[in-house]
């Protein structure tokens, strides 16, 4: 079973950041990661891997966030 449904999920279950936050976390602005999270843009192999590491999610999770409309 999945530890995480999105990245929403990934947020709030990891000290309930802000996107403003992790974005900044990240090296990208706000409206960027907002645009990731809410499915509306895709997001680099940079981006995603720098998530992965935020998080320390594994390569099947970001594979199935990035594979499912969130």
């Amino acid at each position: 079973m999945a530890r995480y449904k999105n990245l929403r999920d990934v947020r709030y279950q990891n000290g309930n950041m802000t996107q403003k936050e992790i974005a900044e976390k990240i090296g990208i602005s706000s409206a960027a990661y907002n645009l990731i999270e809410s499915g509306k843009r895709h997001g680099s192999t940079k981006t995603w891997r720098k998530i992965q590491q935020l998080f320390n999610l594994s390569d099947a999770e970001v594979w199935k966030m990035q594979s499912n409309k969130q």
